[in-house]
């Protein structure tokens, strides 16, 4: 498999403790972990919103860490996508509108392809029909997948998740994940931290971190190879005995 993304050596303070890692091209990995592991910030470091004391992340050919930051805030526009726990939302602007807003930033002479490429990404998460509604005038999840197709919308090589399910019902949590799924199943990659057994499970590969440092992996193949709740139950029993 191609490599796609490689973390060598990631040092944080306290927080990150010599983190390494590799993740293939199309790969879906998820990061656990309790509560102050330094998830987020392992997830805010590899992809450049934050800076390592040391150690290197590389995107393909590209060293993110030796970046400055005009370099990584480029980096992060045209080849990650990022879904946050909340939206982050204007409230201003309807959601079409926020869809295209990063895009649009980035290349104002494709306002109208970047419209309609938002438009398909809305059909293909199956929330067509909802660009004109205002933020205060959707459900949670589809507030969700208007972020996730506003992290696809400049088609990123890689997308970045911090707590994607975090604030939803079971029901929006579910829809959101199918989003996912059906994305990397298209090709893809996603890396994600959560809390909740149920959306790693459907991941392939589960990286645990405790106290800063890498403790353990958990492979469980191909999203949607086996049945989920075979899936849940192994990364229960894998979750026990990491010590979760």
């Amino acid at each position: 498999m191609e490599k796609l993304l490689k973390v060598k050596d990631l040092c944080r303070g306290t927080i990150l403790k010599g983190i390494s890692f590799e993740m293939d091209k199309g790969e879906m990995v998820a990061i656990m972990g309790p509560s102050g592991s330094g998830k987020s910030t392992l997830l805010y470091n590899i992809s450049g919103m934050d800076k390592p004391d040391s150690g290197e992340v590389w995107l393909r050919e590209t060293e993110i860490t030796s970046l400055n930051e005009e370099e990584k805030a480029d980096l992060r526009l045209r080849r990650a996508g990022f879904v946050f726990q909340q939206m982050n939302a204007l409230s201003n602007l309807n959601l079409l509108d926020n869809i295209v807003l990063p895009a649009i930033h980035a290349e104002k002479n494709k306002r109208n392809e970047y419209y309609k490429k938002a438009e398909a990404l809305m059909e293909q998460l199956h929330i067509g029909g909802l660009g004109q509604r205002m933020i205060n005038e959707v459900s949670g999840g589809q507030l969700q997948r208007a972020c996730i197709c506003r992290g696809m919308i400049m088609d990123p090589e890689i997308l970045f998740a911090d707590e994607p399910t975090g604030a939803l019902n079971q029901a929006a949590a579910k829809e959101v994940m199918e989003a996912f799924l059906k994305l990397n199943r298209e090709g893809t990659s996603v890396l994600m931290v959560t809390h909740d057994l149920k959306t790693a499970a459907l991941s392939e590969r589960i990286l645990y971190i405790l106290d800063g440092e890498l403790k353990g992996e958990l492979m469980l193949g191909r999203p949607g190879s086996g049945s989920n709740t075979e899936r849940e139950r192994k990364t229960s029993e894998w979750l026990e005995k990491m010590g979760w």
